[in-house]
């Protein structure tokens, strides 16, 4: 019988060999510029974005997006509504 271990457990899923966020940055406009049949515009905002993208991602990961829009961003838009208040400095038990 075969045990297959998969030996590289941390690594995002992929689709056509990018990380699946940057596919679906790519994708989207592209899709979208064949739908309103204006290929090379969706061609440039594809590459635009993705370009943008892999630069924010770059300098820190996905990690540090996600902690820069809980520090940065109200508690009132909801996406990080289940966290505790980022506003506070000191916590009193």
């Amino acid at each position: 019988m075969f045990v297959v271990i998969e030996q590289r457990l941390q690594d995002p899923p992929r689709f056509l060999m990018l990380p699946a966020d940057e596919a679906a940055i790519l994708g989207l406009p592209i899709l979208m510029g064949l739908l309103g049949r204006m290929l090379i515009v969706g061609l440039l905002v594809a590459l635009l974005t993705w370009a943008a993208w892999k630069r924010l991602k770059g300098e820190g990961g996905l990690e540090m997006l996600l902690a820069a829009t809980y520090w940065y961003t109200p508690q009132a838009f909801g996406l990080f509504a289940p966290f505790p208040d980022s506003a506070p400095e000191t916590w009193e038990a």
